[in-house]
């Protein structure tokens, strides 16, 4: 396979070579100001084909960069709305033809005489990113950036999470700084889309592999917010505080809430931005456009930022404070400096019904559940970033990081199960405080010897958490009726009651440390290439101590009996990583190569103490290996390939021989015969951008074999005997037991198309969306194999508004086809659904200052196997005036859920199941809400160094 790839990669490099291409640069700028003029028309023709023309755009400060052009002579055009048109002519018989600076003189004639239709450039590729120009994509003049992400093709935001090219965005950098950390939501939503030039979408590298230079395969994918240079000095935000009420719906507190808001102080290097949030209305992150429900329920969102604690199902009050600083220090700006600190408080309340359908082969089931959850969080996070340029040849990197969280949910729930397992009730609770804090520290250190490109970077770092858990909870074991009762045809009525309620006590305390560290060194083979050597040594240690306490009668005097040994363990683990293994790496103007292969030994020495101690020592010898491929075909199209393998140690906890009785109903054990996961993935991005006609077209795909997957091992109505305290045994007859299993034959396949164009006749850009997943997940049903392949078919389309910064909308619709099949089933039916929602957003302004902002979205899921179809429309509006001169304040008001048809409704399936949940959400209410933007800028700009990811992603500090 890596032989191939690398005679694709040669064929390929080959072909370009084949005929002579250059560049031409230059710069673009205002005779009379000296500022660069971007997203001027570029007009290039050949001197002997006139005819043959081709557009491009000025870039950046009116940067020019036309690449890959043939030699010859050419006539080159430039213009630009309000100035003089300028042409000149350009030989280009060399790799690159300089420009120089152009300037452009303002036109003394009426510009209604020279206005041309052209189109905006919309992306651009340099390297392996893809730059978008968000002057091509309009907004409201008050809009974040968030609202500026959807319209841009590849880009999509779902439930909090953002995805780029089919991956999901892992940090925003500002100017290529870090930006609240790892907290994606927050960041989009804290900066206004105006002060944005450009967006950047790359893969990132890790801390250690942009030391070393070569991509170790551990990075993530990243969204580079350029913001506009002579905004990066000076004052803004925007401030809400709002007001409502609910008079129907028979909520616990009818008043409603919001108020924060975000401020950013930019003075060039020097960053501060603070941003607060208090409300009762489940907004998780603040936006204007999420406290009106745009798009759907806001109450079914779920941001998994790094700040703001992963939304639980539910309804939620949320109270957050934070503040992101940026700085340089020292003389030639050495030291560079990066902070977060973020505090969330939140309280979510859930009630849930879900019904489950167990199918062939699981015994033909069904479970009926209610549930009411309650879950305060409060966390305290801190990370920073400290950048040192020792000296031309020496850099330092240190990142350190402090959380603490108290987490102290209560849950109770109660239903039943009827069918061929006979009829069952269920009596579940649970009540636990739980808190901890973690503490973590990594540094690399870098150093050149003598030749360019010959390093060694060292590399290190560590952790350490302690958590504390106490819980309360009960269980019911009954004994199941053989047939269904016949009770006027309702199971409710059945008069049986639960049998061996079980009272639960348990304590778990545990800490964990980890230290790890890497040498890699890097040697010049030839001017493009370089062999590469890594030694990598981690150890990690776990200790739990989880005391477990029973009783049949109540919590009353639980704690006055003795410990229960069947429920009761012990455990500490060491586990020893050893990697070792060279690399290669070639590169060429924009396309580049790397590959690896390391040889890996991980050793797990442990104990699990009950009664007796178990011993446990197991070792897993590997080679793993990472190969990636870059190759910029031209100016308009680039390929992206990753080939690679992983490896994953099953946990201690899987690996104790202990039993889980907290869930008399499912009943598990681990196993300590499990070997380790081996993935495989291959993985690849297409990306066309046709600059003339502003389209775009993207397309990735990933696939990813296991073989040893951890799967689960599940028998139903198994009966279990275990020895009790006074040696008698006890007998439990779970509806399922579940044991860890090694099973090959894992497969997750997933594939994305993406394409955008603008709809002139409309004012409008409009992105396309197809996409295919298919998965397949081995299990044992009954000690047989049971393969659960799930299928899903997906597509959308989403229309945004281009017009002016007067009007602004988006609509948006997408839809997946699902079906699941069990290979053990005994008929061939496939489980099949259907769901899709269709959303739409409206904003308007008036003369005199009034505004509209209207949002609906409709919701549908359809089954064909089960029969139900479940819908729900979603519609909020606001009424608003904007104030003041400036026009930056707005006073508003409106309604949340117009037709208060609100569901939290979710549909899932899985190996030989099925299910439908309904969650609690945020229903209908009125508020009336006033809205400050805050915008004061030094237009000079002066002083700022332009900084900004530079596209190449290899880049060296020295």
């Amino acid at each position: 396979m890596g032989r191939l790839f690398l005679v694709i990669i040669g064929l390929l490099y080959t072909t370009t070579l084949l005929a002579q291409r250059g560049s031409i640069v230059g710069e673009l700028m205002d005779e009379s100001t000296n500022i660069g003029i971007a997203g001027a028309v570029i007009e290039l023709s050949p001197e002997k084909n006139q005819e043959d023309k081709k557009y491009f755009a000025s870039g950046y400060n009116g940067a020019i960069n036309i690449e890959a052009v043939a030699y010859g002579s050419y006539n080159l055009t430039i213009s630009f709305i309000g100035y003089d048109s300028i042409s000149k002519s350009v030989k280009l018989s060399a790799s690159t033809a300089n420009l120089g600076t152009i300037t452009l003189k303002e036109s003394s004639v009426n510009i209604s005489a020279v206005v041309k239709e052209v189109q905006a450039l919309r992306a651009s590729q340099k390297g392996d990113t893809i730059s978008y120009n968000a002057g091509a994509f309009k907004v409201t003049d008050n809009a974040d950036v968030e609202g500026l992400l959807k319209k841009m093709p590849g880009i999509s935001i779902s439930n909090g999470t953002i995805e780029a090219q089919g991956e999901t965005v892992k940090k925003i950098y500002v100017d290529g700084k870090e930006f609240f950390g790892s907290d994606v939501t927050t960041a989009i939503k804290s900066l206004p889309a105006d002060a944005v030039d450009k967006i950047e979408v790359y893969n990132k590298l890790s801390d250690a592999a942009e030391f070393s230079g070569v991509d170790d395969g551990e990075g993530h994918k990243a969204l580079n917010i350029v913001t506009k240079k002579d905004m990066r000095t000076g004052l803004f935000g925007k401030l809400t505080a709002g007001y409502g009420y609910d008079p129907v719906s028979g909520a616990d507190d009818p008043h409603k809430y919001i108020a924060g808001g975000t401020v950013n102080l930019f003075d060039n290097d020097r960053r501060i931005s603070i941003l607060t949030l208090f409300n009762n209305v489940n907004e998780h992150n603040f936006s204007f456009e999420d406290v009106i429900g745009s798009g759907g329920s806001s109450t079914s969102k779920g941001h998994s930022g790094g700040y703001m604690m992963p939304t639980q199902k539910g309804v939620a009050s949320v109270n957050a404070v934070g503040i992101n600083y940026s700085d340089v220090w020292g003389e030639g700006d050495k030291i560079k400096i990066q902070a977060s600190y973020f505090f969330n408080n939140t309280e979510t309340e859930n009630r849930s019904i879900t019904e489950k359908w167990f199918e062939d082969p699981s015994p033909a089931d069904t479970l009926i559940t209610t549930a009411h959850s309650l879950t305060p969080n409060y966390n305290h996070r801190f990370d920073g970033r400290f950048d040192w340029k020792i000296s031309d040849n020496q850099s330092l990197m240190i990142r350190p990081g402090f959380s603490y969280q108290s987490n102290d949910p209560t849950s109770t729930t109660d239903g039943y199960r009827f069918g061929e397992s006979g009829y069952n009730l269920i009596d579940n609770s649970s009540e636990k405080i739980g808190t901890g804090y973690n503490a973590r520290l990594f540094g690399v250190y870098r150093i050149r010897l003598g030749d360019k490109g010959r390093n060694i970077s060292i590399d290190g770092g560590g952790r350490y958490s302690s958590n504390d858990s106490d819980r309360y909870s009960w269980s019911n074991q009954s004994k199941p009726v053989p047939a269904l009762p016949e009770v006027d045809g309702s199971y409710e009525d059945y008069p049986y009651s639960p049998t061996e309620l079980l009272y639960q006590y348990q304590y778990a305390p545990t800490q964990s440390h980890y230290v790890s560290g890497r040498i890699n060194y890097t040697e010049p083979i030839s001017k493009r290439s370089q062999l590469t050597l890594q030694y990598r040594i981690s150890n990690e240690y776990q200790e739990l101590n989880k005391i477990t306490y029973t009783s049949l009668d109540d919590f009353d005097n639980i704690l006055s009996g003795d410990i229960n040994e069947r429920l009761s363990n012990s455990y500490e683990s060491s586990y020893l990583t050893q990697r070792v293994g060279p690399g290669y790496r070639y590169n060429k103007e924009k396309s580049y190569f790397v590959a690896s292969a390391y040889f890996e030994h991980s050793q797990l020495e442990g104990s699990v103490i009950k009664t007796d101690a178990d011993q446990i020592s197991k070792s897993y010898d590997n080679i793993t290996y990472f190969m990636m491929g870059n190759l910029q075909l031209n100016k308009e199209n680039m390929l992206k390939l990753f080939v690679y393998s992983r490896t994953n140690n099953p946990s201690i906890t899987l690996l104790q021989d202990v039993y889980d009785l907290s869930n008399l109903q499912n009943i598990s054990k681990g196993n300590p015969d499990l070997d380790a996961p081996y993935s495989n993935t291959v993985r690849f991005h297409y990306v066309n951008s046709n600059i003339e006609k502003a389209r775009t077209f993207m397309w990735m795909f990933s696939l990813v074999n296991t073989s040893n997957y951890i799967a689960n091992s599940m028998e139903f109505n198994k009966e279990i005997t275990l020895p009790s305290d006074d040696g008698e045994s006890v007998t439990y007859r779970p509806f399922q037991y579940n044991e860890s299993v090694n099973l090959d034959g894992h497969w997750n396949m997933r594939t994305r198309l993406n394409y955008g164009l603008p709809l002139n006749f409309i004012k409008s850009n409009l992105n396309l969306i197809a996409g295919l997943d298919y998965h397949i997940t081995p299990s044992l049903v009954d000690k047989k194999l049971n393969e659960a392949s799930t299928i899903g078919y997906t597509g959308g389309a989403i229309l945004g508004s281009n017009i002016s910064e007067n009007i602004d909308f988006t609509f948006e619709w997408r839809g997946t086809y699902n079906e699941t099949t069990n290979s053990l089933a005994t008929s061939e039916m496939k489980n099949r659904y259907f769901n899709h929602t269709a959303k739409g957003f409206i904003r308007l302004i008036f003369p005199l200052g009034f505004t509209l902002t209207t949002s609906g979205s409709y919701t549908q899921y359809i089954g064909f196997t089960n029969d139900y179809d479940d819908s729900y429309i979603l519609c909020s509006a606001w009424l608003g005036k904007r104030l003041f001169k400036n026009k930056r304040g707005e006073i508003s008001m409106g309604v949340n859920d117009i037709f208060n048809q609100n569901l939290g409704f979710v549909r899932s399936t899985g190996s030989g199941w099925s299910q439908n949940v309904s969650n609690s959400v945020m229903g209908r209410y009125y508020m009336a809400k006033f809205t400050y933007t805050i915008k004061s800028f030094n237009k000079s700009g002066e002083g700022s160094r332009s900084p900004g990811h530079s596209g190449g992603h290899y880049g060296r500090m020295f």
